[in-house]
């Protein structure tokens, strides 16, 4: 008796062990696949550019926080975010060190985007990008009305200082109009199909959100860095 009692301890404790191990692989293979973000996750954590000097961007390049920006200029929900809610955006978060804003361009909606687009990187070259950005907002007209001409990006860059001879030599620069095409296959990359888009850590936040919704968005990075 002594001894058959001896041998079903055994089993017991030999049963035991192998279901804590197995129940310590099953959490393993869990902690795991939640450390390793999706796909689509990760490409949106990667689209954060963080270059120094970057006339598209505002705000330190090593902010805990960076929202990436699609939006085109014809758009007029980009510029009802422009216009109502950037501006307390940067305020609150940009001038305060904990957030950088990066520009990308979708420029999807016709011809004049791409021309707008074009135009307010050439600016970007002289320093002038966010001048020329909100510009172009404030003054925006009808979708494909041909309110955006030549004519007009060249009055705009006037209005905002520029040097127009190299404005214009950089407007119709090849490589600018290559970065506008880059832009905007990353977004359709990472599954912008409407504007404005944000990326934030690796959320997405699509339309002309009001100033709430990008505070609970930097606040969950933040708890994320914690």
């Amino acid at each position: 008796m002594w001894l058959g009692g001896l041998i079903a301890l055994v089993v017991l404790a030999v049963l035991g062990a192998v279901s804590v191990s197995a129940t310590s692989g099953t959490g393993s293979a869990r902690t795991a696949g939640a450390a390793g973000a999706d796909p689509d996750t990760q490409a949106r954590l990667a689209a954060a550019r963080r270059i120094p000097g970057d006339p598209l961007a505002l705000g330190r390049p090593d902010a805990p926080v960076v929202i990436s920006e699609w939006g085109d200029f014809q758009c007029p929900f980009c510029r009802a975010y422009t216009l109502n809610t950037e501006p307390s955006l940067v305020r609150q978060y940009v001038d305060s060190g904990r957030v950088r804003l990066e520009w990308h361009d979708f420029a999807y909606l016709g011809p004049e985007s791409a021309m707008a687009a074009r135009a307010a990187r050439a600016a970007g070259r002289q320093g002038r990008f966010w001048q020329y950005h909100d510009a172009l907002y404030r003054q925006q007209g009808r979708e494909n009305s041909g309110a955006v001409t030549d004519a007009s990006l060249i009055a705009t860059a006037h209005s905002v200082g520029l040097d127009l001879a190299r404005f214009q030599r950089d407007y119709a620069d090849p490589a600018i109009a290559a970065q506008v095409s880059d832009d905007r296959e990353l977004g359709a990359t990472l599954g912008v199909t409407g504007v404005p888009t944000f990326v934030i850590g690796g959320q997405m936040i699509v339309g002309a959100e009001p100033l709430a919704t990008f505070h609970q968005a930097i606040d969950a990075v933040g708890d994320l860095g914690r």
